[in-house]
């Protein structure tokens, strides 16, 4: 398994099922798709708990609320190590993540403003003087101010 853990990240509905290729630990030519199958067919409880993952990634992917709390409820036969750091953290987190579900507002908009001050620091290897600072960062922003505010 150890030289298939790539395989195994991929989402089951995005898995290759029509090139078939010669991998290392199999005789014959197989797909992806294959490969997978036979690493899930040794563990009955490792194949619950790749399941029970496809799941919740398809849900977010669709931003289906329902079926996100039905794949998120039912975790019989769930590996204890699914259970005791991921499932938690989406117990601990439920509420945030229906609201993501729910609305579309994002903070891309600030964190691509804040990569950008952070890329100006580091091209600028520091700056001495807040002022200047803050001038690169209003010209870099293109923001228009009066001249009394970008003034010492």
């Amino acid at each position: 398994m150890k030289r298939y853990w790539k395989l195994l990240l991929v989402p089951a509905n995005q898995l290759d099922f029509e090139h078939f290729h010669k991998w290392t630990n199999f005789p014959y030519w197989i797909t992806a798709t294959d490969v997978v199958d036979h690493l899930l067919s040794l563990d009955p409880e490792f194949k619950q708990t790749y399941q029970i993952l496809n799941n919740v990634h398809i849900t977010l992917q669709h931003k289906d609320w329902n079926n996100y709390n039905a794949a998120f409820w039912h975790l019989e036969g769930c590996s204890e190590e699914m259970h005791s750091t991921t499932i938690k953290v989406l117990q601990e987190h439920h509420e945030e993540i229906r609201h993501t579900f729910l609305t579309t507002y994002t903070n891309g908009a600030l964190v691509g403003s804040n990569n950008k001050i952070k890329i100006i620091k580091r091209v600028s290897y520091g700056y001495r003087s807040f002022f200047r600072f803050r001038i690169r960062i209003l010209y870099a922003f293109r923001v228009k101010t009066k001249k009394v505010l970008i003034t010492k």
